[in-house]
């Protein structure tokens, strides 16, 4: 009889088992496309004579995009863009888009033409969207009002729908104006204050905001820069005429204010610092209920305790509509 050949176990370990792995296909193809475009590099695609699908990777991009695309254009927004405690955007508006955590899997399995992302794209992502023939466009920090006018405009052409980048501006310029102060008003210090003491500096948009609705910068005033810190012992000793607490109400609450003579405290959205774009909008009404609340003159019975402004109207984060009530978050700014 004969013998029937013995199996050779090295073989056994390393082809024995043809079972699927999840998973391993996939990532062996991605793997394959990434490591043959590092050889061939892939041509842009022409999107000449078509409207560019496009992903956002960035939360500020995720709210201007969603304003300035056609149905089915903006293929996925942001992370950020799926936490209410974090978006820039309205959460039903964001609720109609899917989201990606920014890698590279995600972005390929979406095709599209265009990636949109902040300025501090990794060097080798970068690279790697070239390679594979898309088009990385990136959005910086927008620090007046007539920055993010052209960041606007600029994503509108990319999206090739210019009359909706108009219409958006034509919106904030709406409520800019809906917000200026009487002319001839007094202007009042309001400190703006972020958990950890942070302030903001004057060459930034809420500073710029601050003016328009009828304050002044208290922490610039006093020789303080983007990020400086202000902490409490200091607004004791000098304290402004106006307190906006955002991200956190342990500031707002601290019992040693209470007994600040002429000074009011208001909540302030964080969310409403973290992006320009149509967050103007909700931006400056808040910022200019504030500053109407105030009353001509500061009210005696007020000042002997300080005051605490809650206006908590139903004011619209970006895009226009819903939002809620612009209440303390325990959110840090990003």
């Amino acid at each position: 009889m004969p013998l029937r050949p013995t199996p050779n176990p090295s073989r056994k370990r390393e082809g024995g088992n043809k079972r699927h792995r999840p998973g391993v296909g996939r990532a062996t193809a991605l793997l394959l496309a990434i490591t043959l475009s590092a050889c061939v590099q892939q041509p842009p695609r022409d999107t000449t004579h078509r409207i560019p699908t496009i992903v956002s990777l960035n939360p500020c991009a995720d709210a201007i995009l969603a304003e300035v695309t056609a149905p089915g254009q903006l293929l996925a927004l942001s992370h950020y863009s799926a936490d209410p405690r974090a978006a820039s955007i309205d959460p039903a508006k964001a609720a109609q888009y899917p989201t990606t955590r920014g890698t590279l899997e995600e972005v390929l399995a979406l095709h599209p033409d265009v990636v949109v992302d902040g300025t501090f794209v990794p060097p080798a992502t970068a690279a790697a969207y070239r390679r594979l023939g898309l088009r990385l466009e990136t959005l910086g920090i927008a620090g007046t009002v007539e920055e993010s006018r052209a960041q606007i405009r600029g994503l509108a052409a990319l999206a090739g729908n210019p009359a909706k980048g108009e219409a958006l501006i034509a919106r904030i310029d709406m409520a800019l104006a809906q917000t200026a102060p009487a002319p001839g008003a007094r202007t009042i210090p309001a400190l703006v204050w972020e958990p950890g003491g942070i302030v903001p500096g004057d060459s930034t948009l809420i500073a710029e905001l601050l003016r328009h609705t009828g304050f002044t910068n208290f922490a610039a005033a006093r020789g303080l820069g983007q990020a400086d810190q202000l902490p409490l012992e200091r607004v004791l000793a000098d304290p402004p005429r106006v307190i906006l607490a955002a991200g956190s109400d342990r500031a707002l609450r601290h019992p040693a204010l209470t007994h600040l003579k002429g000074t009011t405290r208001a909540p302030l959205d964080p969310r409403l610092l973290y992006c320009a774009g149509p967050t103007i909008i909700p931006a400056s009404q808040r910022l200019a209920e504030v500053r109407r609340a105030l009353g001509p003159t500061p009210n005696p019975s007020r000042m002997r305790e300080g005051s605490s402004v809650a206006l908590q109207s139903p004011l619209p984060l970006a895009g226009g509509v819903g939002g809620g009530h612009v209440a303390p978050s325990r959110l840090a700014s990003r």
